[in-house]
């Protein structure tokens, strides 16, 4: 059996306002969830027939000619389920299902209109969507950019300050190197002082010690000749 629109609502045809717009409610938050998934084609094409039912029973004069149109329906089932008791019946029923099938005509040509423009609107919506979406993802883009660029410019400011720290250093120990070697060239050129002074202080020892013997020996052989003249 056909659904109608109270079917498709999950609601009596006796439904309040109230409880129409409750079931309503919970319908669209449900198959709005699964527009997302794998299916949500289908799930797109039924939040359009849902707010089509929702904006037909909502709607008191809608309504009552949809209730109209519900009876007519099922007058003519149950004709078709029936014998015709006469021609003259036979006839007003005729009528009316003619005069219901005009006014339905009219009213699924409304629907289809209705259909359309919520057709283009849920096409504009994902559109929309979609553009939001690459907005986010070129932002989301020019952040992760802006951090790599960043990142990098960082690691190039501690390249940067490594080398100079390096540099400091290796500056720092060529001046103690060079202190070291001038140190070490002060000393040598005092001790070479000093070992020449000592080598001078032996010389002229040695030439004091070298002139006293022969003083010694210039005394002793004239004390010989004195020895030799008086005897």
């Amino acid at each position: 059996m056909q659904k109608n629109l109270y079917d498709l609502l999950e609601v009596s045809a006796t439904a309040s306002p109230d409880s129409i717009a409750a079931s309503y409610r919970r319908l669209h938050a449900r198959f709005a969830e699964l527009q997302g998934g794998s299916e949500g084609e289908d799930a797109t094409n039924q939040l359009i027939a849902l707010r089509e039912a929702y904006s037909t029973l909502s709607n008191p004069e809608r309504r009552a000619a949809y209730d109209e149109k519900l009876a007519s329906r099922a007058i003519a089932e149950q004709a078709q389920m029936s014998e015709p008791r006469s021609h003259a019946k036979l006839l007003v029923l005729l009528a009316l299902i003619g005069a219901c099938g005009f006014g339905y005509a009219r009213y699924q040509s409304n629907l289809a209109q209705q259909a359309v423009l919520e057709r283009e609107k849920a096409a504009a919506e994902v559109r929309l969507a979609e553009i939001e979406a690459q907005r986010e993802r070129e932002r989301l883009e020019r952040e992760r950019y802006a951090a790599r660029q960043a990142e990098s410019q960082r690691e190039q400011d501690e390249r940067r300050a490594r080398y100079e720290r390096e540099r400091d250093q290796e500056y720092g120990r060529q001046v103690s190197r060079d202190l070291q070697r001038q140190e070490a060239a002060a000393q040598y050129e005092k001790q070479r002082d000093e070992q020449r002074k000592v080598r001078e202080e032996q010389q002229r020892q040695n030439e004091a010690e070298r002139r006293l013997a022969q003083d010694k020996a210039t005394l002793r052989r004239m004390e010989a000749e004195n020895a030799r003249r008086y005897y």
